[in-house]
């Protein structure tokens, strides 16, 4: 496989040259996926064997209510892995649908081909599952916020801990969502009209700035 920057520069493969990448590439027998439709590339009720990086697009981890309605679980921009957690599980079936937008180019590799009981490149594939083991850990704590935002006792104080935490993410007051109103609505687990509403509000109160995606924190 050529050498891609997308990939270079993942956390899922630091510490890793440019050269153990591709010997890792080749062993895991990873291929690129290139999403011409939207697609659903995990369903609901099915196990995963395999892990999945973004390269560039998004995709969305969703679960649908009895109506049809759908709430977002995860977001994953460039350089999000998901597949993981269900891939080192085995035996677990996906809680969620994940969907992956048009454009959207995502790398795979099966985790059984990572954990081969052959003996090549012992220390890179220690490597990985050292890396792999602490991309787990961070997504307990994104977990973790989600489910802070998702508790908020209101919607006001739901936007505002989703808006720090994007703050902290991208260590600026001012940021850039990658949600669209329809998307972020559905994160919140609210609906499209209420967001909106909440969102001229707090504009109007002083408390942010926004234009579009653009959003500014003023206190």
């Amino acid at each position: 496989m050529q050498q891609n920057e997308k990939i270079f520069k993942n956390p899922l493969f630091f510490g890793f040259a440019h050269a153990e990448i591709e010997s890792m590439l080749d062993i895991l027998q990873a291929k690129t996926i290139k999403i011409a439709e939207k697609r659903v590339v995990i369903r609901e009720g099915e196990r995963n064997p395999y892990i999945f990086m973004v390269l560039s697009g998004e995709a969305y981890g969703i679960k649908y209510d009895i109506f049809g309605r759908e709430t977002i679980y995860n977001h994953f921009s460039p350089g999000s892995v998901f597949g993981d957690v269900l891939a080192v599980s085995a035996v677990k079936e996906s809680p969620v649908t994940v969907i992956a937008s048009p454009g959207t180019e995502l790398l795979q590799f099966r985790f059984d081909s990572l954990v081969s009981a052959k003996t090549e490149h012992l220390e890179l594939r220690s490597k990985l599952l050292r890396n792999l083991t602490s991309e787990l850990a961070n997504k307990f704590f994104e977990l973790q916020d989600r489910v802070d935002c998702l508790v908020a006792p209101s919607l006001r104080e739901k936007i505002m801990m989703f808006l720090e935490n994007q703050t902290k993410k991208q260590k600026s007051k001012k940021i850039t969502l990658s949600l669209n109103r329809e998307r972020l609505a559905a994160y919140l687990n609210t609906d499209r009209s209420a967001l909106c509403r909440e969102l001229s509000r707090m504009k109007k109160d002083g408390i942010i700035d926004f234009d579009k995606k653009e959003f500014v924190l003023l206190v």
